[in-house]
């Protein structure tokens, strides 16, 4: 209080200030808030231990900085904030996880009530969780686990009933005979299932699992080796009819369709990574899968190949023959698109908002099929997701610009390690563009033709808005 009033810090509402914070993404900014009032401080530090992500470089600092496990021990009563954790990494000694770092996730567990999700994906901590997991967490909604347990430590996991989400990577044979158990227990709720990188999964027993939930929404089956995609999609025709996204992998040779190819109406998201080199069974191996979603509206499609080659032209003949209406973001992998394909993409697909693939193509090509789409938003260089190099360097920003000009709908590029993002103000375009971090701020004149770039006074890692 200052002369017997409250300071403008705190007169707002606690929930005001509350909903404030919920935008705020930077942790600096967060930190910063917290030093401002009490009321402040109460507000970002419910936002501050929202979520706890502890990850490799954290690990290799394990002893030289404090981890969020530390703080939660010291300040226990930021533990009901915590409603999602995931544990990336552990620091390890002697080549075993670190005892006191094992100890401390342990208690700090103990203390997380209101945990929501949690994910780890190093196994040699878990066995030591497993308990913590299972009991006292009544709305645990998301479980993502590197499955390597026991039978002991798999029993435990049965005690949890409030699954909306299970992701399991690695599963042992344990594991394994006792998913049928775990799915059935959280079959009023579990929507989504992921099972990846397991070599003693095979179809019969996958049809036993999916039998408890056949209002299942999201399946992901990869790199499971005793299971063919024709198998599969037959499992979750029988199993599944109400599948709305899947994702799966397909590294068996072509199989021909036969009259009982299972349908899927209710698909709207569909994934295939493809592990196959020999074009000719690359091209019928996708026309099967495809012919399985023809009657199905599709909203996504996202398609990876093993090799990069070019996009067989009958997929894309299957995309636009019946997915036109209806699909809003497709993405290409490791996969080249001509100029006659693009053009094709964005004048035919008349949805589509978001489209990922290898920009390779000159800019007047791109700015010439970019131009044909309504509705298209968002294009992203998948060269730079991969992190593999092109054919052609990435466009500059004047390139950038130049599409921009062109294609006016555009509101986002992504490229290797540039976001760029635009705005028309009369004959002005404005864009924002973080590079390695760096937000910069870039403004085009229509009239003189001019594009002038500035650094952004703004935080490093906070996005960039133009007025």
């Amino acid at each position: 209080m200052a002369g017997g009033r409250y300071s403008s810090a705190d007169a707002l509402p606690f929930d005001i200030i509350h909903l404030f914070f919920h935008w705020l993404t930077n942790y600096a900014d967060l930190a910063s808030s917290a030093l401002v009032s009490k009321t402040w401080h109460q507000a970002a530090t419910m936002r501050l231990y929202n979520s706890i992500l502890y990850t490799a470089e954290m690990a290799r600092q394990n002893g030289r900085i404090s981890s969020p496990f530390d703080v939660l021990l010291t300040h226990k009563d930021y533990a009901s904030h915590v409603k999602h954790m995931a544990i990336q990494s552990v620091p390890t000694t002697n080549s075993k996880p670190n005892d006191a770092f094992t100890i401390n996730v342990a208690r700090c567990l103990d203390l997380c009530k209101n945990l929501i999700s949690f994910s780890c994906m190093s196994h040699g901590i878990l066995p030591s969780l497993i308990s913590r997991i299972a009991a006292g967490k009544p709305r645990l909604a998301d479980l993502k686990l590197e499955a390597v347990l026991n039978r002991p430590e798999t029993q435990l996991l049965l005690g949890v009933k409030t699954l909306r989400r299970l992701s399991l990577d690695f599963p042992t044979r344990v594991v394994l005979h006792f998913l049928p158990d775990l799915v059935q227990n959280n079959a009023a709720n579990l929507e989504s299932l992921s099972i990846t990188n397991s070599f003693d999964l095979d179809h019969e027993y996958l049809g036993i699992i999916l039998a408890h939930v056949p209002e299942l929404k999201t399946l992901r089956i990869s790199d499971c080796i005793c299971i063919t995609h024709v198998q599969l999609l037959r499992v979750i025709a029988q199993c599944c009819p109400s599948l709305t996204s899947l994702t799966l992998m397909v590294y068996t040779p072509y199989q021909q369709v036969d009259p009982q190819w299972p349908l899927f109406l209710a698909l709207k998201h569909l994934s295939i990574n493809v592990r196959q080199c020999d074009k000719d069974a690359v091209r019928g191996t996708l026309g099967a899968v495809l012919t399985a979603a023809n009657q199905a509206a599709l909203e996504s499609f996202t398609l990876k190949l093993a090799e990069r080659t070019s996009l067989p032209s009958a997929v894309l003949e299957d995309l636009i023959k019946h997915q036109k209406g209806t699909l809003k973001k497709l993405n290409i992998m490791n996969t080249d698109i001509s100029a006659g394909q693009l053009d094709r993409i964005c004048a035919e697909l008349s949805e589509l908002q978001q489209l990922s693939f290898i920009m390779s193509l000159g800019v007047e090509a791109l700015a010439g099929a970019f131009v044909k789409s309504k509705k298209l938003t968002t294009v992203i260089d998948t060269i730079s997701a991969t992190g593999h190099s092109g054919s052609l360097a990435p466009l500059t920003s004047r390139e950038v610009q130049r599409l921009l000009k062109k294609a006016k709908n555009l509101r986002t590029i992504k490229l290797t390690s540039r976001t760029y993002t635009s705005s028309w103000n009369k004959t002005h375009l404005e864009m924002s563009l973080a590079r390695d971090g760096h937000p910069f701020i870039y403004r085009f004149d229509g009239q003189t033709g001019q594009l002038k770039e500035r650094p952004s006074t703004k935080s490093r890692k906070q996005n960039v808005v133009v007025s």
